[in-house]
């Protein structure tokens, strides 16, 4: 039997003291355990951590008691112990794992770990190399049983050292003693005092930072163990060829290394071959025999051993058309190599497809279908099977033919001035990339606004509004792998958002024509080219009330107009806009006028009357023109000459005349005086006769 558990053992046995519960070699004798609280119950699992407590354990058995410490958050003050095992739990019997082995292998290992013959135990003073041997093999012993303990609840549990509470309650905290049912003489192997909570369940952490380094047909992987070595104590590694079916790299999960000064462990694999890339994933085996989450994955691929290896040394391009390729085989590769395989791909990193397959000792191949660009390497295997690769060498044709001209060129331009460019993507196998050229005009040079070759038929562009070119043209190339460059496409015009405001036009003259009784403006158009409508505002100052005289399109070539919709005595001032077809506008604006003809209009209804009771001529009138200062009221008697006669506030309309005598016939005219002594025209004669 032991001889079939070495064989059993043999992918673990990389670190024998690495485990999740630190039962490795140490030199206190004690037990320490672990808590595992959920689905209703709480799962125990412990080791000693010397092979003398180990010894003590399986000959006397442990206790496990119980202590209820805290409930909904209140401490408990004297808490009682409980005890759990009512008898001492002790391995199974040799006879009861013997009958176990026949359905699961891993009792047979436990009981002859156990129950076999062990090291003899010899002491320092009968030699200390003795001494020494024997310790390492009973410490061997123990830490084999206790960690196929940790690879199965199972054979935890027929070890004594697994136990289930399911008297357990959510509020409740616990603390476990665990602890060996009678102490040696002369020795005391602590306790171990584990706590645990159904509230505070054990979160599992997927194995961190791993990475990857691949030698020859080797791949040692590294990943960070110093935070998860209480969580697990076992990993499980597995590999796939096509990134997604994994399988386990052994049967049985194994042991990385002790942790390095930076916290990784690491772990190396064989490699099948050197001409695949294998991906790796890794999760964590805890001491109850659960599994952990995934790790991220990592690829790699083995890098061949180039001691003696084929050496390409001459490569001949045959019109255009054919490669020779030549090598050497140094050493005594002759001998040893059963084939060579010819292999070729586009990229210098592969992946390499096979072309032909020749004899160990050839040194000559003839590519007679070779692409433009092709890198090749030899893959040479040996009498055993092993594989051994050149280093890849380049090789192309010469490639005068440039690409297809890019078509399907669009575009537009944002508020922003951000240009959006799309094309037709070329088809050509040996396309590199594309160029994109700008100008404002078809007349000039367009000029390169990549800067460097785009890999997909698309474009983006920043240009500026602020200009006075409303336009702005493209153009593409298309460039392959030996910067052949294709004719340019055809140009695309693109319409720049316009935030520019036309040019203003020039009011030339603005003034008052007292012939027309108006105010008369000229003035130049605006220049730009965009303008599409013109708005011609009248503003009195007086008020500053606001109206819009006049409005026309460019079709008319309006430059003057002549205001008569005016009142005498106020001032004027004009405002000429003039607007784009974006909506932008620029405006002009004249002096101030003031508009004066110097008259009035005469006043109206002036009428008079004879009121023989009060003896006196009764004149009225009508006049509604503004700020009249005062009347002035002229009148003649009989055939005499008009004089003033007297004069009237501007608030009234009325006046009476009894400075009058019978048998005269008196006549009257009267004229409005307004502010700055503007005067009204004389208003019609009124005769009485009295």
């Amino acid at each position: 039997m032991l001889r079939f558990l070495l064989s059993l053992l043999t992918p673990v046995t990389l670190l024998l003291c690495s485990t999740g519960i630190s039962y490795g070699q140490d030199n206190e004798h004690k037990i320490v355990g672990i808590a595992d609280p959920k689905d209703g119950k709480v799962r125990l699992r412990w080791s000693p951590a010397s092979y003398i407590a180990w010894e003590i354990g399986n000959k006397y058995g442990y206790t496990v008691e119980r202590f209820t410490i805290s409930a909904n958050g209140v401490l408990i003050s004297q808490p009682k112990p409980v005890l759990l095992t009512r008898q001492p739990l002790k391995p199974y019997t040799l006879q009861r794992m013997e009958a176990l082995a026949e359905k699961d292998d891993r009792f047979a290992m436990i009981a002859e770990l156990i129950y076999g013959e062990g090291g003899k135990r010899v002491t320092p003073e009968q030699g200390f190399g003795a001494y020494l041997e024997s310790k390492n093999t009973n410490d061997w012993r123990m830490v084999m049983a206790l960690l196929s303990c940790d690879l199965s609840i199972a054979t935890a549990q027929s070890a004594g050292l697994y136990l289930e509470d399911e008297d357990v309650k959510k509020g409740e905290r616990y603390v476990y003693r665990i602890a060996p049912a009678q102490q040696p003489q002369g020795l005391l192997i602590d306790t171990a005092f584990v706590i645990a909570s159904l509230d505070e369940p054990v979160a599992l952490a997927k194995p961190a930072e791993l990475a990857i380094v691949c030698g020859d047909s080797t791949a040692t992987l590294g990943w960070l163990t110093t935070y998860s070595r209480s969580m697990y104590s076992a990993y499980m590694v597995e590999r796939a060829v096509d990134g997604k079916n994994f399988k386990p790299v052994s049967d049985l999960p194994i042991l990385p290394t002790s942790p390095d000064k930076n916290g990784f462990s690491y772990y190396q694999d064989s490699l099948p071959d050197n001409d695949n890339r294998y991906t790796y994933r890794i999760r964590g085996v805890t001491p109850f025999g659960e599994y952990g989450p995934y790790s991220q994955t990592v690829a790699g691929i083995g890098v061949p051993s180039v001691s003696d290896m084929p050496v390409m040394d001459t490569i001949i391009v045959v019109d255009n058309k054919k490669i020779t390729l030549q090598w050497s085989l140094p050493g005594k590769l002759p001998q040893q190599l059963d084939k060579l395989i010819i292999t070729r791909s586009d990229k210098g990193t592969g992946p390499f497809s096979p072309l032909a397959t020749l004899k160990g000792t050839a040194t000559t191949f003839t590519d007679n279908k070779p692409e433009l660009s092709n890198y090749y390497r030899i893959k040479g295997i040996t009498r055993r099977g092993k594989a051994i690769y050149s280093f890849p060498y380049f090789a192309q044709l010469i490639d005068s033919t440039p690409p297809a001209v890019p078509v399907g060129l669009a575009g537009k331009v944002d508020s922003t001035g951000i240009v959006a460019l799309l094309w037709t993507a070329n088809t050509e196998k040996d396309l590199r990339g594309y160029r994109v050229f700008r100008a404002n005009s078809t007349k000039e040079e367009f000029i390169e606004v990549t800067r460097e070759i785009l890999m997909r038929p698309q474009f983006t562009d920043t240009i500026t509004l602020h200009t006075l070119t409303s336009k702005v043209f493209y153009k593409v190339i298309a460039v392959d792998k030996n910067y052949n460059p294709s004719e340019y496409s055809p140009y695309i015009m693109l319409k720049r958002p316009d935030t520019i405001a036309p040019s203003r036009p020039l009011i030339t003259r603005a003034y008052r024509s007292d012939s027309l009784h108006a105010i008369v403006l000229e003035w130049v158009n605006s220049s730009s080219a965009d303008v599409v409508k013109y708005t011609l505002y009248s503003i009195n100052t007086k008020d500053s009330s606001r109206k819009e005289v006049a409005v026309w399109d460019t079709a008319s070539k309006r430059e003057r107009y002549t205001d008569t919709a005016l009142v005498a005595g106020n001032t004027y001032y004009y405002e000429l806009a003039v607007y784009d077809d974006s909506g932008n506008h620029a405006k002009e604006l004249s002096g101030d006028i003031w508009f004066e003809s110097g008259k009035r209009p005469g006043v109206k209804g002036f009428k008079g009357t004879v009121n023989t009771e009060k003896k006196q001529i009764e004149l009225s009138w009508q006049y509604n023109q503004p700020e009249v200062k005062q009347y002035r009221i002229y009148r003649a008697k009989n055939d005499n000459p008009f004089i003033l006669y007297t004069t009237a506030d501007g608030a009234k309309q009325d006046w009476a005349d009894n400075e009058i005598f019978i048998g005269n016939v008196y006549k009257y005219k009267i004229t409005a005086v307004m502010k700055g002594d503007v005067k009204a025209e004389m208003s019609k004669v009124v005769e009485v006769k009295y």
